[in-house]
């Protein structure tokens, strides 16, 4: 894998892309970056974001690592196509820098760690990530154990929930967490039970949600409005409305009610 090949295959910005083949890191340099994220990521991010250009810094590197990770992935037997969804969300996220900050590069450094460590693996419409679960939860039947490695779900922006791309996405799941029970989790404002009252029971979101048992309710985060409007303000007035997803979600908040976040767990499918 090379960095051409690699910006190819996610799909990178061509502006953002010329940013890396200008950017300008001696070998050595780019050795002591990888070596402290691999062994003190904490210490790597206070490092790196003492840059002026830090979120161009961290594209560069970023993108370096995963072109690095090939190597991994080739080594566990994972095709291109898991390699290159994985990391298209490099792409997604150097785009939502330019659109909040007005440049191109990597400010959600946090996240994207998970991919590049191979914690985290996009399947299809769906992210996955083995995580041990937080509590001793009994649901339908079917006790889950504090401790207990369940899969996390991630829903990448950018493209339609449509139902069956859902499905086959928990059901590659299933095949590439193979030893795994399938015990699925999600911590996502598209399980706020409260969107029944914003959402039409057929969208996408509402059949979503529907597949989980919601354990827990967060009236307080405000993921939704992030998400919906692409920032957090105080007047949900001074919200906009182009699309109908926004005008009805700028009601709800105008009429004084909330929009927050679920948790919600699948244990209808047991091997």
């Amino acid at each position: 894998m090379d960095l051409q090949s690699f910006c190819e295959g996610i799909g990178l910005n061509p502006d953002a892309k010329q940013i890396l083949f200008d950017f300008h890191s001696d070998e050595k340099v780019y050795q002591i970056h990888k070596q402290q994220f691999y062994n003190d990521r904490f210490s790597f991010f206070e490092n790196v974001k003492q840059s002026s250009n830090y979120r161009q810094l961290i594209l560069y590197l970023y993108v370096r690592f995963a072109v690095d990770a090939y190597e991994e992935y080739a080594i566990r037997g994972i095709n291109d196509q898991i390699y290159f969804d994985t990391f298209s969300d490099i792409e997604l996220w150097c785009s939502t820098c330019r659109r909040d900050f007005g440049e191109y590069g990597i400010q959600e450094y946090e996240w994207l760690q998970e991919h590049i460590q191979l914690r985290l693996f996009r399947l299809g419409r769906l992210q996955f990530q083995p995580i041990a679960f937080d509590r001793e939860l009994e649901v339908e039947g079917h006790k889950i154990y504090k401790n207990q490695i369940v899969l996390g779900v991630h829903i990448p922006s950018g493209e339609p929930l449509e139902s069956q791309e859902v499905e086959e996405s928990f059901e590659s799941a299933r095949r590439f967490f193979r030893g795994f029970t399938p015990i699925f989790i999600c911590n996502s404002w598209m399980l706020f039970p409260n969107l029944s009252e914003v959402l039409q029971p057929s969208s996408n979101i509402m059949k979503f949600q529907k597949k989980f048992f919601i354990y827990q309710v967060d009236h307080e985060a405000r993921q939704a409005e992030e998400r919906i409007f692409n920032k957090v303000i105080s007047d949900p007035a001074e919200y906009e409305e182009q699309s109908s997803l926004q005008r009805n979600a700028k009601s709800y908040l105008m009429a004084g009610n909330k929009l927050g976040s679920g948790y919600g767990i699948m244990v209808s499918k047991f091997e």
